[in-house]
């Protein structure tokens, strides 16, 4: 089919609507797509016109061409954005992607020195910590400890945080709101003990968050450390007019075989 002037060329069409699919779970991440052949028929376009189509998606990470054996589905990147006070599985979910949680321990524990340090917790503190691991699209990409000072430690020690958000819980229970963060990322090798939990190898690239979270009073609410699966997060900085967005993007970037 010829592109009329003035109109979507054609080929863009087919990558939107490839995506359309994939985001929809027609074709999921690991999958191949149909052939060439089969989708220039199904679209009713020349094979031409249908590499174009998938050689844009191969330009955005969408796709992987496997010489001999066919194209492959890679997990769209969705934006986390950092300049928010959401967490990340909060931000996941705004853009309707699944995440579920899974908490691996919690226990209340004497304020750690560099806590006490670092985050002006008083040193008599006792801290609420919490170990979880963020399932993200079915697949174990984030492991994430969190600390809570008194009185939050206290208040949300009966909580199911496999099935409600601590920031959401803080609010309703205790009134308390974030008004700062400060996040640093920092690029480190895979730990051990966390690949084990994720399932990676060890020494793999991987990143680390640290976030400390803030009330209007100045007031530490939590402390966040996490380490999130090098081959699965992508820290993207949008450069704007009136200032710069820094986000993640959630993806694979190989798949499944």
């Amino acid at each position: 089919m010829r592109d009329v002037p003035g109109r979507t060329p054609k080929y863009l069409v087919i990558r939107d609507d490839l995506i359309r699919r994939i985001r929809n779970g027609e074709f999921a991440p690991g999958d191949a797509l149909p052939g060439q052949r089969h989708l220039s028929d199904e679209y009713g376009v020349s094979l031409m016109t249908l590499r174009q189509a998938l050689d844009e998606l191969c330009d955005q990470g969408v796709v992987e061409q496997l010489p001999g054996r066919g194209t492959y589905v890679r997990a769209l990147p969705v934006p986390y954005s950092m300049g928010n006070l959401r967490s990340l599985a909060d931000d996941l979910r705004a853009h309707g992607i699944e995440v579920r949680t899974r908490v691996l321990s919690r226990e209340i524990i004497p304020a750690p020195e560099e806590l006490i340090r670092r985050f002006r917790i008083p040193a008599d503190s006792q801290l609420l910590k919490l170990e979880r691991i963020r399932i993200v699209r079915g697949t174990p990409l984030i492991h994430q400890l969190s600390y809570l000072p008194q009185p939050f430690a206290d208040l949300l020690s009966d909580v199911d945080f496999e099935q409600q958000e601590l920031y959401a819980v803080l609010t309703e229970r205790a009134g308390a709101v974030a008004a700062q963060a400060e996040e640093t990322i920092t690029p480190v090798l895979m730990p051990e003990h966390v690949g084990e939990l994720l399932g990676l190898p060890a020494g793999e690239p991987a990143m680390r968050s640290e976030r400390v979270t803030r009330d209007a009073d100045r007031r530490t609410l939590v402390v966040d450390f996490a380490v999130l699966a090098g081959n699965g997060v992508v820290i993207m900085n949008t450069r704007e007019a009136g200032g710069h967005l820094m986000s993640y993007a959630i993806g694979d970037n190989s798949p499944s075989m």
